[in-house]
């Protein structure tokens, strides 16, 4: 089965929908997986419309990215988060909704992104996260959300992957290339900035990509 990642969207419906489209046009029927590698809320000015599409599609496997942790502990209401949630974006997230507070936008979409969207994802030759894994921890389900929503840096080259490629969004690349090394692929080349989204083709032939596909 080809798989499909897409990096990082942050609001930018019209992004999305063209990747989509294209990924439709080129499995032409066939099964196909696809997974987001998330961060759908914040800087751009479509979160709500993102959201929308993703709750319409269960066939899409979405994953959890910070940007859509931090909307959650914004509408929770504590000052630290809502600091970190408004220097960050939320305001387009906001805007997006008609609201003035993350705690007023509606209860269905803070439960898609607390409950329908995925920690990590994972097959036989690579695993799919936000930002890193912690690459002692062996076990995917044992990973910390520390790590794969909001690591810090790139997994090192040197480090044990326990035999799996990373795939990967959460560092934005100005530059709009995706980084792809021997042992990983970023493919957050910063959309929204950039207006250049980003896809990476795997099958079960190689580990890594068997393409990279870039849209504006």
């Amino acid at each position: 089965m080809i798989t499909y990642a897409v990096g990082d969207i942050h609001g930018c419906f019209d992004g999305l929908r063209l990747i989509l489209d294209r990924i439709a046009a080129a499995s032409r029927g066939e099964a196909a997986r696809i997974i987001l590698l998330g961060d759908y809320v914040n800087i751009g000015p479509d979160s709500r419309r993102v959201l929308d599409l993703l709750i319409d599609r269960p066939d899409i496997t979405a994953l959890r990215g910070h940007h859509d942790a931090m909307l959650l502990s914004a509408a929770r209401g504590s000052a630290g988060s809502l600091w970190n949630f408004e220097f960050h974006g939320g305001d387009a997230t906001l805007r997006s909704f008609g609201v003035t507070e993350a705690s007023l936008i509606p209860d269905c979409y803070l439960d898609f992104i607390r409950r329908g969207l995925w920690r990590y994802a994972e097959d036989e030759h690579r695993v799919f996260v936000h930002a890193s894994i912690d690459p002692a921890i062996t076990a995917m389900a044992e990973q910390d959300d520390l790590t794969l929503l909001w690591a810090r840096e790139p997994l090192r080259q040197d480090a044990d992957t326990f035999g799996r490629y990373v795939v990967h969004g959460h560092w934005p690349q100005a530059d709009a290339l995706p980084e792809i090394q021997p042992h990983r692929c970023n493919l957050d080349t910063a959309g929204c900035a950039t207006g250049v989204f980003t896809c990476g083709i795997f099958d079960d032939s190689q580990a890594d990509p068997i393409d990279i596909v870039q849209l504006r």
